[in-house]
């Protein structure tokens, strides 16, 4: 069984509306967790992807992903996403 994060609502209603999410490179759309295991939904260049820890995604690498967050490494560097409205 997959747990879900719950979406907040401005994630929800600007899911609907055309050009209402951020026009960023990378944004964070959600996570889901299951025993051992964690994933991510993202907006990468325009294309969705999911992924998991150790992923590579624009240039840097996922280190971790919890309850609507996503910590992105780059060198010695990291950027944390979260999710719209969060």
């Amino acid at each position: 069984m997959t747990d879900q994060t719950e979406s907040p609502a401005a994630t929800l209603a600007a899911a609907t509306q055309k050009s209402a999410l951020p026009n960023e490179r990378l944004i964070l759309l959600g996570t889901m967790h299951g025993p051992g295991s964690a994933r991510a939904l993202m907006r990468v260049g325009g294309r969705v992807e999911t992924v998991t820890s150790g992923d590579r995604v624009d240039g840097g690498t996922v280190a971790a992903i919890g309850d609507g967050v996503l910590i992105l490494a780059r060198g010695r560097t990291t950027e944390r996403l979260a999710l719209p409205g969060i």
